[in-house]
């Protein structure tokens, strides 16, 4: 495989190939994921077709919004997102986003490839295939071997892979309308109410805690960006897109038969076997992406590692999903556990690149563990500490929806009726942290942040070392004229 993806240093301008439809498409690519399906059936039967199709549409603007807004810090300075992450929680706390990557990969990758061995079952039993352990044979060949070998062999099969399939899966999403109307199922789909098991709150969580999993894979994509604008309207779109369908169109067939499972659905409504092998070319699609993502966070933290080893080491853990008994069960564990761990960690790391720093960082500092991206150890104790705060708020809102009782709040459970749990948490650790590095950070002389005591002298107070990587030598920093901090310091000012 090439060198550049096998490495997590930062990227030269002439490596980034990937423009905005590459981009697009990418992103288009790795959301045509058949778990998008289970997130618009989740709640439709709750809300009916109506409340659904508003929240869908309005959740996913909002959570692929800041989707979009978390990968501008690796188009700038093509670096992975575990390596972004430094200058805010340091080069060991960095490795907290590598561990929620890994552990989130298992999640999705063992519930696609549970979803590929049903569709598979039912396209083999339709021919006459049937053999003892069939399921779970089909669930590692197609979810998990397929896709670990096409990652394995280069990090970029999966743009080839993704310009080839998804054409296919929007016609096929075309084509599942196309037979609910075609069928008489649009009368019932429609008119049908919903019976109360959900309501918008509920479906407002699983949509953006759904949406905001993407955190930890962004970068390590879209470091291969061209320019920022490219990486922010191709991933914004490109997630929507195919998020907003997919959901859609999932729960309305959820209305029309009431099962959740798309590949029973698609039988249920008899698409035929083509509409099946579509699934499957969509789950190998989706894991592709997912795996090369994983891989590369850990090579992040762990640079010397063999890449081929790194994608096996990724992708094994999540047989014990194969072999798991409620998808259902695993999707709202899943998604819990992303709003929960996902959703302050990564509104800290953006607070600070967007309010703090300006989005100006020491990209030569994030490899330098002598640097001001060291902080106390490695780790940045206030970044974690505001990550805390936002773990509570969330835990204060949300806990109920564990099932344990300790975690139970009733006040927490009836304000989460109105405000949910992920954005109101992400917004008090993001807050929190905006307001120590402000005051508190900068006076300890760690992060590379700059207290400024002169408050008239605004112009040179937002001044800092906007830096890029992609000059005329490997890796270099060229900074720009405007700066006041000569380059290699590592000094972002704050205003």
């Amino acid at each position: 495989m090439s060198g550049e993806a096998s490495t997590s240093l930062p990227l030269k301008k002439s490596q980034r190939y990937a423009g905005f439809f590459s981009i697009f498409w990418l992103w288009a690519g790795g959301n045509v994921l058949l778990t998008n399906f289970i997130s618009g059936s989740s709640y439709a039967s709750g809300l009916g077709f109506r409340n659904m199709l508003v929240i869908t549409v309005t959740g996913f603007m909002l959570g692929f919004a800041f989707c979009s807004w978390n990968s501008q810090r690796s188009a700038r300075y093509g670096i992975d997102e575990i390596v972004s992450l430094r200058p805010t929680f340091g080069h060991r706390g960095s490795a907290y986003g590598t561990m929620v990557l890994v552990c989130i990969n298992f999640g999705w990758v063992g519930i696609l490839a549970a979803l590929a061995g049903t569709a598979t079952q039912i396209v083999a039993n339709g021919q006459g295939v049937s053999f003892a352990g069939d399921y779970y044979v089909y669930s590692i060949g197609a979810g998990i071997v397929i896709p670990l070998l096409i990652v394995a062999y280069s990090q970029k099969a999966a743009f080839t892979v993704s310009r080839l399939v998804v054409p296919l899966l929007v016609a096929f999403i075309g084509y599942i309308v196309v037979r609910l109307f075609i069928d008489g199922h649009m009368p019932t789909i429609v008119n049908k109410p919903g019976d109360g098991s959900s309501d918008w709150a509920i479906a407002f969580e699983i949509i953006f805690a759904f949406s905001i999993s993407w955190f930890p894979y962004l970068g390590s994509w879209n470091r291969f960006s061209k320019t920022e604008k490219s990486s922010f309207w191709g991933t914004y779109l490109g997630l929507l897109v195919t998020g907003v369908m997919f959901a859609v169109v999932g729960g309305m067939a959820t209305l029309a038969t009431g099962e959740i499972d798309p590949a029973i659905w698609a039988n249920q409504l008899d698409l035929g076997l083509v509409s099946l092998l579509i699934i499957v070319l969509g789950t190998i699609t989706s894991v592709t992406h997912l795996l090369g993502s994983g891989s590369m966070g850990i090579l992040s933290t762990f640079p010397g590692t063999n890449y081929r080893i790194v994608c096996v080491l990724v992708t094994v853990p999540s047989l014990i999903f194969v072999f798991g008994s409620s998808l259902e069960g695993i999707f709202d564990t899943l998604l819990i556990f992303i709003g929960l761990l996902v959703g302050p960690y990564w509104a800290v790391a953006l607070v600070d690149y967007f309010f703090l720093r300006r989005q100006r960082i020491d990209a030569k500092a994030c490899f330098d563990t002598s640097g001001p991206y060291w902080y106390s150890r490695g780790f940045n104790i206030l970044a974690f500490a505001s990550t805390a705060v936002g773990m509570i708020v969330w835990v204060f809102l949300g806990g109920w929806e564990s099932g344990f009782s300790i975690l139970t709040f009733t006040a927490g459970q009836e304000a989460f009726g109105y405000i949910s749990a992920t954005l109101p948490a992400m917004a008090a650790s993001g807050g929190v942290y905006y307001v120590l590095g402000r005051t508190v950070i900068p006076k300890l002389g760690m992060g590379g942040y700059v207290a400024h005591t002169n408050a008239g002298n605004s112009d040179d107070a937002m001044a800092g070392p906007a830096v890029e990587v992609g000059g005329s030598g490997e890796g270099s920093l060229v900074a720009r004229k405007e700066m006041t901090a000569p380059p290699g310091t590592g000094h972002d000012h704050i205003s």
